[in-house]
């Protein structure tokens, strides 16, 4: 009974999650915008509370601040062309090794490197996501939310039906060391599926684009499933179960979006290339 509650708490939050996610895209870059600012921040006080069991702590304020001028930098570029956002993110990141020197705090040089390092890993990501609709449009332009929407479904796909085929067919480990409950046909399984998933979208809603969008599909099962191993490698680094306890049977925020903190950078630099390199 236990096992049956906790897979219906973790269903239920779960799809309470994907419905806010995706009624947020297709609602409108503003209210994107708003609930990932909010996601944002919280996922870089997770990341410095997990750290606390190092004896590692962060600045919180400059650390958040940082997070929020960064992707408030990338809202102002993409919705109103204003770049100065950058310049005051730069002059913040700037002022985490500045405070650090008052702190008085151990391992200074490991907190003013592992604030950067989560602006690098949280933050970034997600204000690339800003920009998927509109690199094709000197980077302003029009909401395209199926253009946001893809990598998200790729992985809740990827995630989905790696855990069904794992636990109907998985035999051998993928990452043993890091997750051992992985495994390769899991990983398999739940990538083929996710690969045909994003290549029906584009059949149906942009099927001049079925090949980048099935390469798109690729690089987030490949990079997503990296993701997922480095989240694993660091909590089992600090000795820990879950980032956090924001979500009732997935654990905390890093843990639902650890597969996109990796995804969404090669996604990018992918639409870089094919859209503004090599066009």
């Amino acid at each position: 009974m236990s096992k049956l509650n906790d897979l219906l708490m973790r269903s239920i939050s779960g799809l309470l999650f994907v419905g806010l996610v995706t009624a947020s895209i297709f609602m409108g870059r503003w209210y994107f915008a708003t609930l990932f600012l909010v996601i944002t921040l919280y996922a870089c006080y997770e990341f410095r509370k997990m750290l606390t069991h190092l004896s590692i702590r962060l600045c919180t304020p400059t650390l958040l601040i940082s997070a929020g001028l960064l992707f408030i930098s990338g809202f102002l570029h993409t919705e109103y062309n204003i770049l100065w956002g950058y310049v005051l993110t730069m002059l913040s990141v700037f002022a985490i090794s500045i405070v650090e020197l008052y702190r008085k705090r151990l391992h200074a040089i490991h907190n003013v490197g592992l604030a950067i390092f989560a602006l690098y890993y949280i933050a970034v990501p997600f204000t690339m996501l800003l920009y998927f609709p509109c690199i094709r449009t000197a980077w302003t332009g029009s909401w395209k939310p199926l253009t946001v929407f893809l990598p998200f479904v790729v992985v809740w796909l990827n995630d989905t039906f790696a855990y069904l085929c794992g636990m109907t067919f998985g035999r051998h480990k993928l990452f043993e060391r890091l997750s051992p409950k992985k495994t390769w046909e899991g990983a398999i399984g739940g990538g083929i599926i996710a690969i045909l998933g994003g290549v029906a979208i584009a059949w149906f809603f942009a099927p001049d684009n079925i090949l980048n969008i099935a390469i798109i599909s690729l690089l987030v099962v490949v990079f997503g499933t990296l993701g997922d191993l480095f989240e694993s490698m660091v909590k089992r680094t600090i000795e820990i179960k879950d980032s956090g306890h924001f979500m009732p049977g997935h654990g905390g925020i890093l843990d639902r979006m650890d597969s996109l903190l990796f995804a969404i950078p090669a996604v990018f630099i992918y639409l870089i290339l094919v859209y503004l390199v090599f066009e």
